[in-house]
This record gives C-alpha cells, sequence and structure tokens, in this order.
C-alpha cells in the first residue's frame, strides 16, 4: 500500500462537502439546442500533443437509396409520421468500485474500454447530452410539408447503460432518465460498513468514501504511465500532455441536479447492463470482491477465497505487494443485479409502464420464471415497437461481450411481427447488439447454477440462469435478419453497442428491405446521440430521417491548472468530452463514422403499399379528399354459427392523377374494416375479436374487425376478405364495410355502407 495512501488516510484534512458545489463562473454552452446539421466539434490531431476543440461548419443529410430510391418533390409532400430519439451506451461506471478490472486496460494488452481517462466524469455528460435531447423535444429538425415540425414523442435507450451490472450504477442510470438530485460517488459512510475484514483504520473510513479513490489518484495507488493523474500527470507517458486539473476526481463524485428526460424513454438491455464488465455471468464470489475493500491491481488475481481475512493479514498483503492490491472503502450498494431487480429498479412510478417494462408479455414472464426483459408496445397507431433482450446470458468472458437471441424469445419475436404486420402496423426493433454483433454462441445454460436466494434479492449467484426454458438454439444476426426480411413490415433496427455511428441497409431479395442504424456512445467520442422521425412522403416511399446531436456541454474547458472546486456541470460534462477525444485508445478517428452515417435520409419502400394495405401519394394539383367505396360479395360470402368467410372489392377514388412513383397503385385502399352485426330488438349486436356477440348498442356504433387485404392489378381495387371462428346464434346479419384511403379518408358508413344479409345456419 502506498506510503501516500495511509498519510491522506490519517490527515486530519477537511472533507470535501456532499452538497451541490457552487459554480465560480457559468460555464455558456455554444453547443446546446445545435444539431450537428448546423455546425460539428472538431479538434486536431492528439499524436501532437493534447487537443483543445472547436467549431466547425455543420452537415448536411446524406440520402441513402440503396434500399429504394428517391422521388423529386417529396419534401412539399411528406408527413411526419412519428419522431422520437435514441440514446445509448452511457457505461455509467462506478469508478472505485473493486469489481472493475483496469488492470486488463493497459497499453500492452488489447483490451481499450476498462478504462477511460473520463470515465469519472460519466454522469455529468449523460446528464449534457439528455439536456440536448431535451432542447429538440418541441420540434423536430425536419419539416413537413407546410413547414409544422413534429413532437417527440419518446426517447429509446439501447443498453449499456451501466457498466458493471451494478446496484448503484443502475440506480445513476434510472435517476438521470427521470431528473433530481444524483450522488454519483460510492463507498459507504455508514461506520458498519467497515467492521470485519475492512477496518477503518486501513479503508480511510467514511472520510476517504467522500473523496475519489481508484487508479487515477496517486495516494491509492502506485503510479503507473497507464492512467491519468488529473491533480499532477506524469511527466512520461500517453498523458504527460494531458491537463492538470487539481481536486477534478474529488469534484466528479459531489452530488448534482439532473435534468431528466421531458419525454418518455423505454430501455432495452445491454452486456454490460446484464453481465460483469460486460462479460462474465456474476457470481458469489465476484459480489462479494464488489462489495469489499479489496482491489485487484493486477490481473489473473484471484481475490475471492480472502474477502473475510482480518485485519493483519490485510495489512500485510498490501505491504508486501503494493502493485497487485489495493484498498477502497467498500459500499454494499455495488452489489450485482439480476434482470428481474434491473426491471424492478425502472419501476419507480415515475412513468406508469417502468420505462418500457411493464409492457413484458405476461405470458413470457411466468414461462421464464420472471428473466424475460423483452417487451412490445404501440406507441402510436400505425407502429409496433420491439425492445430486444440482446445479453448472451450464459456469460463467458470474451464472446458474451457479443450478443444473441435465445430460441424462446425469437419465437416470441415473431408472433409480434407477424400480428404487427397483420394489423398493418410499421415495426421497428431495437436493442442493444446491432446485426454484426448478435454472433455469441454461448447457450444461457453456461451461467452458474441457481441455489437460492442470498438476501440480497437475487440469487446467491445473481448471473445464474433462471429461465426454466431451453435457450437453444440460440440465433445470431442471419437469424435475425431472416425473420425481418419474411415480414416487409420491419422498417428499422436501432441499436447501440459499437460506439460508432454506422447506418446498413439490408435490402431484401425482390426489393424492399430495412434499415439499421446504430449510434455512437455517451462513453467515449465523439459522446453523441440521434433523433430519428420518419416521415411519409406519399409516393410510395418512406424517409427515416437521422440527426445525430452533442451532448450539450461547450466546445471550451477551463484553462489546465483550475481549481474543479469551482467547476459546474456543464465544465465538467466539456472536460469529459476533451479527454474522450484525446483519449489514445478511443481518440477522434474511432466513433465519428462516416458521413454517410451520421446525418441521413434513409429511403424505403412503403411496406403497407408492397402488401397491398396502402399509404400511398396524394393526387397532382388537388388535395384529395375523396373516400373509398366497398362493396361485400353475396357469392362467396357465409356465416354459419361456427364460421364466417366474408369477402368483398374496396376501391379509393383520387382527385387527380397519381404521382409516377405511385401509380402502379391506383384504386388501393390502406385498410378495410369489417362489421358483422346481428339486428336484435332495440339495437344490434356486434361480431367481437373474441369471435362472439357484444352485448347489445346502438346500431350505430359497430364494433369493426380488420379484414385481409391484397391488390388487384387487373381491377384497380383491393380485395378483403374476413375469415374468423366464431359461436353464433340462428339469425340474420348484416355486413358494414368500411375502408380507409392512403390519406386517412374513411368510407361514410351513412352513405357508402355495404349491406349483406346472410343467415347464420
Amino acid at each position: 500500500m502506498p506510503q501516500g495512501f495511509r498519510a491522506r488516510v490519517c490527515a486530519l484534512g477537511a472533507v470535501l462537502a456532499l452538497g451541490v458545489a457552487a459554480s465560480a463562473h457559468a460555464a455558456v454552452s455554444d453547443v446546446e439546442g445545435k444539431s450537428t446539421v448546423a455546425q460539428r466539434i472538431v479538434g486536431g490531431d492528439p499524436t501532437q500533443g493534447f487537443q483543445l476543440l472547436s467549431l466547425g461548419a455543420g452537415e448536411g443529410y446524406v440520402t441513402r437509396n440503396e434500399i429504394a430510391a428517391p422521388a423529386a418533390g417529396r419534401d412539399g409532400r411528406r408527413r411526419s409520421l412519428l419522431y422520437f430519439g435514441q440514446l445509448t451506451d452511457f457505461q455509467l461506471a462506478d469508478e472505485e468500485s473493486p469489481a472493475r478490472v483496469e488492470a486488463l486496460d493497459l497499453s500492452s494488452t488489447p483490451f481499450t474500454s476498462a478504462w477511460r481517462p473520463q470515465e469519472a466524469l460519466g454522469p455529468q455528460v449523460v446528464d449534457r447530452a439528455i439536456r440536448q435531447m431535451n432542447r429538440f423535444a418541441a420540434a423536430s429538425p425536419i419539416a413537413q410539408a407546410g413547414g409544422s415540425r413534429a413532437r417527440m414523442r419518446f426517447v429509446l435507450t439501447t443498453g449499456d447503460s451501466a457498466d458493471n451490472q451494478q446496484l448503484n450504477e443502475t440506480e445513476w442510470v434510472v435517476r438521470l432518465l427521470e431528473g433530481g438530485a444524483l450522488n454519483p460517488n460510492s463507498g459507504s459512510t455508514d461506520p458498519a460498513d467497515y467492521a470485519g475484514a475492512c477496518p477503518a483504520a486501513l479503508t480511510g473510513g467514511p472520510a476517504e468514501a467522500a473523496r475519489y479513490t481508484g487508479v487515477q489518484d496517486a495516494n491509492d495507488v502506485a503510479e503507473s504511465t497507464d492512467f491519468y493523474y488529473p491533480d499532477a500527470p506524469l511527466a512520461t507517458g500517453p498523458y504527460a500532455r494531458f491537463p492538470r486539473y487539481p481536486g477534478l476526481l474529488d469534484r466528479a463524485q459531489q452530488p448534482f441536479q439532473a435534468e431528466g428526460l421531458q419525454v418518455p424513454s423505454y430501455v432495452s438491455l445491454g452486456n454490460h447492463d446484464g453481465l460483469v464488465q460486460g462479460n462474465q455471468a456474476a457470481n458469489s464470489g465476484i459480489e462479494g470482491v464488489a462489495t469489499g475493500c479489496l482491489k485487484p491491481l493486477q490481473t489473473g488475481l484471484d481475490l475471492r477465497n480472502s474477502l473475510t481475512s482480518n485485519a493483519s493479514f490485510l495489512a500485510s498483503l498490501l505491504t508486501t505487494n503494493p502493485t497487485q492490491v489495493s484498498l477502497v472503502p467498500p459500499d454494499p450498494r455495488r452489489r450485482f443485479v439480476s434482470k428481474r431487480e434491473y426491471r424492478s429498479l425502472h419501476d419507480t412510478r415515475r412513468q406508469a409502464d417502468a420505462h418500457g417494462f411493464g409492457f413484458v408479455d405476461p405470458a413470457e414472464a411466468t414461462a421464464s420464471n420472471g428473466a424475460a426483459s423483452y417487451y412490445a408496445w404501440s406507441p402510436s397507431p400505425g407502429f409496433r415497437f420491439i425492445a430486444l433482450d440482446t445479453v448472451c446470458d450464459g456469460g463467458l468472458s470474451g464472446p458474451s461481450a457479443e450478443g444473441n437471441l435465445d430460441d424462446p424469445q425469437l419465437r416470441w419475436i415473431e408472433r409480434q411481427v407477424r400480428a404487427a404486420s397483420a394489423r398493418d402496423e410499421l415495426v421497428v426493433m431495437f436493442g442493444h447488439h446491432p446485426i454484426r454483433s448478435l454472433s455469441c454462441t454461448v447457450p444461457d445454460e453456461a451461467a452458474p447454477a441457481c441455489t437460492g436466494p442470498d438476501g440480497h434479492g437475487h440469487d446467491v449467484n445473481p448471473g445464474c440462469d433462471s429461465d426454466p426454458r431451453n435457450s437453444g438454439p440460440v440465433h445470431t444476426g442471419a437469424d435475425l435478419v431472416g425473420l425481418a426480411h419474411r415480414y416487409p413490415h420491419v422498417i428499422g433496427l436501432v441499436f447501440g453497442h459499437t460506439h460508432v455511428n454506422t447506418v446498413t441497409p439490408f435490402p431484401r431479395r425482390g426489393g424492399g428491405g430495412f434499415w439499421g442504424i446504430e449510434t455512437a456512445s455517451e462513453a467515449d467520442w465523439p459522446q453523441q446521440s440521434r433523433l430519428i422521425d420518419v416521415m411519409d412522403n406519399r409516393d410510395g416511399t418512406l424517409s427515416l430521417f437521422g440527426t445525430v446531436l452533442d451532448q450539450a456541454a461547450p466546445t471550451g474547458v477551463p484553462g489546465a491548472g483550475t481549481p474543479a472546486a469551482g467547476f459546474d456541470t456543464n465544465d465538467l460534462a466539456a472536460i469529459g468530452r476533451t479527454l474522450a477525444y484525446n483519449d489514445p485508445q478511443n481518440g477522434p478517428t474511432t466513433g465519428t463514422g462516416l458521413a454517410r452515417d451520421r446525418n441521413v435520409e434513409l429511403l424505403l419502400r412503403d411496406p403497407r403499399l408492397s402488401t397491398g394495405s396502402a399509404v400511398g401519394a396524394p393526387g397532382a394539383g388537388c388535395r384529395d379528399r375523396l373516400r373509398p367505396v366497398s362493396r361485400t360479395f353475396r357469392v362467396g360470402s357465409r356465416v354459419t354459427r361456427t364460421r364466417i368467410h366474408l369477402a368483398g372489392a374496396s376501391r379509393d377514388r383520387h382527385c387527380g392523377p397519381l404521382a409516377p412513383a405511385a401509380d402502379r397503385f391506383r384504386g388501393r385502399v390502406a385498410r378495410v374494416f369489417v362489421a358483422l352485426g346481428q339486428e336484435v330488438p332495440g339495437g344490434c349486436r356486434f361480431l367481437t375479436p373474441r369471435g362472439r356477440l357484444s352485448p347489445r348498442r346502438d346500431c350505430r356504433r359497430a364494433s369493426y374487425l380488420g379484414a385481409r387485404v391484397r391488390y388487384s392489378a387487373r381491377g384497380r381495387q383491393s380485395l378483403w376478405s374476413l375469415d374468423r371462428r366464431v359461436r353464433l346464434p340462428r339469425g340474420r346479419f348484416l355486413v358494414t364495410v368500411r375502408g380507409r384511403d392512403p390519406l386517412g379518408n374513411l368510407e361514410l358508413r351513412h352513405r357508402t355502407r355495404a349491406l349483406a344479409r346472410l343467415s347464420a345456419r
């Protein structure tokens, strides 16, 4: 144990206050409220010395036409169908935790994400990313026809929000999403936690817990050129030219007021949320290290059997091996969380649906013994969003950093997509691992066995395989692509994980396809997020507009040597970004991607057209207000007491010639709704989705069911059918049909009602 640590532990100096520190100045941001279309943050070559950042020219939208060709004039026709945001890969680290493995991330190893020079500033960086997202909540950067702009509906978070599966990290994530006072420090201030194997005399106790304790403080560990020391950077090594900020790490531990998102957020899990360091299934031994006070500083050092050692043994170990281990104040809130606990921590009642986890299918939850963390919901009419859980739960260090889908989840996903397609909904999937990273073939059953609760709210082995279902065969990226290609209504997959802005087309053989969107992280440069606006071009195509945002902190940072005690959240987040740019391992060439991966317009066919239930184009030179007309075929329609089969045709009437790209869809309607009603004294009873008749009601309040629709090019009309198993009484029934055209004009029941009186035999 370095002598400086003992001196600091025994010193009687003042302890930093735990209140929000007052800033000595107001850091005004030149980034807040501006997207990268307006301006970009740029810097020089870090190999030539530490680089400060400045503002450069903005970057316009790149039109991507690998799946569909753009039609002229679409900017004068388009309307927003849904506008939302994406945040990803906070990797919010308890940088003082003994369960961290910074020793893996040295200049002599291939690892680049076990330690970052800016990681202590992660909470402030994420808060500024959320602040920037809020500035675009009221209006999309993309104008619709006529100039109006859509309001943001929600934000997706695509995994790796926490860094090390810890309880305190997950609590910080939820507080950042919801807003409120956030204390990003760790280390217990309760004297009772220092009894036994972690005596305050060695660890520093509550006084040390108020400060930073870790590998970036030379008073805590033996100095190494592999780490940046803000109090006094070393004269040699890759961080020799980094700025000196006295007290920066201690300042970063102090509480601040998190802004919180102004719109709902929907969460998916990443490998760092569900595995120790994003690789390893948590067991009782590793959890003991995490909550204890003995921190390994070398790879391959196994301390799990030394957790109950007495103070004299620890003192001897630290004296004889000061470069192998160090001491930190313990903290029981560094324990790991199971998937069930992860979901529960998001159920704070501040968002009624628990950030999406309230939508977990009860049948899947029961079948998985509470492990299922995937879900689906319809945030807006015409859309279905599906949250994937891509964590490779087998948890073998190395391969489990990548993702997979177990067989029960993939089958559930297909059921969701099939049902959404039948409802004519556009489908967007989101999760952590993109297609190229869904490559882990480790089955869930490779995780530790479940042995029973440990009193923490989870099993003795927090990462055990609690799902009794067989995970095999596990599925990789090719399987998910194949599923999506079977259903043209899938338009996009939104991911994180790679920390790189990347947009990939997935064209479907025979036409159509979907887009894979990956967005850079908040943990590494360039610390960016993305806005996504789904636009209907009203010419047979959709456009997915992606707009990249920088976090809201200013580009400038306080001058080197400035004491950090007066820094505010903007200062800390700005320093965090500048350090990320200069990171020797993950600097400016790593995460930005190409221009074609950042601000983009992604064209694709409107799948509602290509499957026969269309959103079409407006008439040229007129405003289409004409409603479709429908009829029921008496020949071919049949109603019995146990089954109905109804068929007919609907045709749209445009007010003028269609745009050229949509002319092949002339006469096609968007949807057809069918009501089957039995006339009874005083009203009608209508067929419900469960195949039975409703209670009596006013005949004008028909209950409609969605019909299957296919397009007939020969007749320039849509042919519809409704086939259901039913339980009906004897009687005569009235069929009412209403078509809806591509612009939302709905057939009037009292004017265009199609009548077919059929007897239930």
